[in-house]
């Protein structure tokens, strides 16, 4: 009998822009994950000042011993803690320091216990912009990242033992996004990349584009290919941050292709903001990694809405999603949202069930988008809120 597909790397990249999570919120993340497969937490908040800002500074006393513990945590849940660099924001491709300043701050997370490091190029500039690095590396961004990566290989101590190594390039999605934000790439940017890059370095990837509602083998065959390397999918569900803060992603995930593990090495999730509504839909996208062949989208969502709030509760999740879908479909059509009657006396319902969970912490999570929904039924429901 063959072995069920999976995916080596199972798991969550806290990569997005807005406040990190706390470290109960990961701590939380981590018990839910390890129940259903997660074997990797890729650390990267754009918002924590040292990952990006200050990402040659080693983090303050106080902030490590958090860090250490949440890492201790991650290892008691049998769950792989990668610590993320994000240095590309004014970045000097060819001055050794950086580098040095680099592995000076990797060796504490190494004896931390932490042997897989990722270095993130995403969201900067998409063209060199030091005269010194486009004289050095002719002018191509792609391969003086991939020559950084090299370096910092070559230049990790010797007593370092299986060490693993993550790159994500700055053009990580064909999305033509990318270019209207950051300027316009160079071509072939994964082929020369592929040039420098380290054999063994996995490589990022979100997609066609930065937020996808599919993802076919097909694609992640071609850009594997391009790229000749490990390929690891940075899936933007069921991120909010930025253009998407008021949105709510809690449904599952959908539009994944069963067969995806045949040519991809690592999928990661980047989760929303809201912490604990968060768990709902990656419970879902931690169901399709370990077992994406059998993965059953409605039958998973269900399991974890029964399994966190009860089946009572099921009905009201429901129509709490069905109007967050509705919401954000009503925002990128720019037409005012459609409610049924039926969908209104379910939503009244839905409301109270919320002012009776008050106590709960996810119910702060939820207010803005249940103030929302009191607005859309006309005033039916009136002002007092959960």
């Amino acid at each position: 009998m063959a072995k069920p597909l999976t995916f080596q790397r199972r798991g969550v990249v806290e990569g997005f822009f807005g406040a990190p999570w706390s470290m109960a919120q990961r701590a939380a993340l981590f018990e839910l994950g390890a129940a259903r497969g997660m074997n990797t937490y890729l650390y990267a908040p754009k918002d924590d000042p040292y990952h990006r800002r200050l990402w040659r500074k080693p983090y303050p006393n106080d902030l490590w011993k958090k860090l250490n513990r949440l890492i201790q945590r991650a290892q008691q849940s049998r769950i792989d803690f990668v610590y993320g660099f994000h240095p590309g924001e004014g970045l000097c491709f060819s001055d050794p320091q950086p580098i040095q300043h680099l592995l000076q701050k990797a060796q504490r997370f190494y004896d931390a216990g932490i042997s897989t490091f990722a270095v993130l190029f995403d969201d900067i500039p998409s063209r060199l912009t030091v005269d010194r690095d486009r004289r050095a590396f002719q002018n191509s961004l792609a391969r003086a990242e991939g020559n950084w990566l090299d370096r910092i290989c070559s230049a990790q101590p010797a007593s370092w033992k299986n060490i693993e190594w993550w790159i994500c390039p700055s053009y990580y999605s064909e999305d033509r996004l990318l270019e209207r934000v950051f300027g316009r790439f160079e071509a072939h940017f994964l082929e020369t990349l592929a040039r420098y890059l380290p054999a063994d370095v996995a490589c990022f990837w979100t997609g066609p584009a930065v937020v996808c509602e599919k993802l076919s083998r097909a694609h992640a065959r071609r850009i594997a290919n391009r790229v000749q390397r490990p390929l690891l999918l940075w899936d933007n569900y069921p991120v909010n941050d930025l253009t998407m803060s008021d949105e709510l992603h809690i449904g599952p995930l959908l539009g994944r292709d069963p067969n995806l593990a045949e040519c991809v090495y690592g999928y990661l999730n980047n989760p929303m903001l809201q912490a604990e509504l968060s768990l709902i839909p990656l419970a879902t996208c931690f169901d399709y990694a370990a077992a994406p062949e059998t993965y059953d989208a409605e039958a998973s969502w269900a399991g974890i809405i029964k399994q966190h709030f009860g089946a009572r509760a099921w009905p009201h999740w429901l129509a709490l999603r069905e109007f967050f879908e509705e919401q954000i479909s009503a925002k990128r059509a720019r037409r005012p949202i459609h409610l049924t009657a039926s969908q209104r006396a379910r939503l009244r319902a839905a409301l109270v069930y919320l002012r009776a969970q008050r106590s709960q912490q996810w119910t702060h999570e939820i207010a803005p988008w249940a103030r929302a929904i009191r607005q859309s039924l006309d005033g039916v429901i009136g002002t007092t809120g959960i």
